[in-house]
């Protein structure tokens, strides 16, 4: 692929409101984990981004005609493009690319409840344009007038960076300039919660410290999060045209399917492996070159097996162990926003030399070759990374990108 520049970053998460204080949450080790309010009538561990981080940042009619995943998808693209420096965007040079696994599925289930208490006729006529997954792609291009491809991604939890990496595609090829691109989730509620633990999905432990545990021994489960990245790309002609500070280019993106189960990935790891390869040579380059692979990383028990031996195979006969983080740790696993939210924390973390480390995880899987990074952040010469994002389906999605 040809290089394509990424000159703007918004993140929503519960660690933070924006790119900043996201960041410094994770630099800082801090947990967005909680246990579920207790209204809902789970008894689990989620990770939601709190209201306070959105009053007052949309205008009350838009809040009133949008679902929340819509809703973090205009905060997170408004933040990205004042980062960008964009205040005209070309309608019709300018596509949006977004990814969301599952859209409105809170709103629409409390809706139901409506229809069962209240009867057909407190049931809003909006409700099916609220809650379809393409709705946050479309609040963007009447938010910003855009008539470019308008492009929703619903695969799983590899949907935000199978977004950002087509997107990349589209530019490389010169369909478009510009785009807005990435995941935004909002899956917190009961019933989707009440299935994954029915599922075995969901971690059992009793500590919020270990509540989330990527690639530990005692791992038992992943937690639900929610929240949203998006990121402006560009061709590197247009940024160098306007001057713009460049944060991060995306070299390479490979994406294949597993064909394995509908909720397991194959065992052996193979296919994630090939999507990483192929993002690899998608980008030209060799594993000697990468400095940190941030992995997918969820805290299951047969995911992040998986994800081990995809990765042992990619960076087998390496000099050195390459160095390796998950964040759901701190934030659990947003499914469509947690591929673009490891981008944007790689991202900063290009500009401050410095790896996030792994919160939860104590005793790594002794299987793992690599060297994941635990207790504290590390200070990385960090100038390549490799991002993973693996989802139910078995889809496979990887990213090359460097800090220049």
């Amino acid at each position: 692929m040809d290089p394509v520049a990424i000159t703007g970053a918004g993140l929503l998460t519960p660690l933070g409101g924006d790119v900043a204080s996201s960041w410094d949450g994770f630099r800082a080790g801090r947990l967005g984990i909680t246990r579920a309010p207790a209204s809902t009538g789970w008894h689990g561990w989620w990770a939601g981004v709190p209201d306070a981080f959105l009053a007052g940042r949309l205008d009350a009619a838009i809040v009133k005609r949008t679902d929340r995943f819509a809703q973090y998808a205009l905060i997170a693209a408004d933040e990205a493009l004042r980062d960008a420096g964009l205040g005209r965007l070309d309608a019709e040079r300018t596509a949006i690319v977004l990814g969301s696994s599952m859209g409105g599925v809170p709103l629409l289930t409390d809706a139901r409840a409506t229809l069962d208490a209240q009867g057909p006729t407190r049931v809003s006529p909006r409700l099916l344009a609220e809650v379809i997954p393409n709705m946050a792609a479309a609040a963007l291009a009447l938010r910003y007038a855009l008539h470019g491809p308008q492009l929703t991604i619903t695969n799983a939890c590899a949907s935000g960076l199978d977004a950002i990496g087509l997107a990349a595609r589209m530019i490389a090829r010169g369909e478009v300039d510009v785009a807005l691109a990435g995941g935004t989730e909002t899956l917190l509620t009961p019933v989707v919660a009440w299935s994954l633990e029915r599922a075995g999905a969901l971690s059992s432990a009793e500590d919020i410290g270990r509540a989330s545990q990527p690639f530990d021994v005692a791992r038992t489960g992943f937690v639900m999060g929610d929240g949203c990245g998006v990121v402006v790309l560009e061709s590197v002609a247009h940024a160098r045209k306007r001057d713009a500070r460049v944060h991060g280019t995306v070299r390479g993106y490979g994406s294949l399917a597993d064909g394995y189960h509908v909720t397991s990935p194959e065992p052996s790891g193979r296919w994630e492996a090939r999507a990483m390869g192929r993002a690899l040579d998608d980008a030209g380059l060799g594993i000697e070159t990468i400095d940190a692979v941030l992995a997918h990383g969820t805290a299951t028990i047969r995911g992040d097996a998986a994800e081990i031996r995809a990765i042992d195979t990619v960076y087998l006969g390496r000099r050195a162990p390459v160095p390796v983080t998950s964040l759901k740790g701190h934030v659990g696993h947003a499914m469509a926003a947690s591929g673009p939210t490891s981008l944007i924390v790689a991202l900063r973390g290009f500009a401050e030399q410095v790896l996030i480390s792994t919160l939860g995880t104590t005793e790594v899987e002794p299987s793992a070759r690599f060297d994941l990074v635990v207790g504290s952040p590390r200070s990385l010469a960090l100038r390549t990374v490799q991002i993973n994002a693996f989802g139910f389906g078995g889809q496979n999605a990887s990213l090359v990108v460097t800090s220049g």
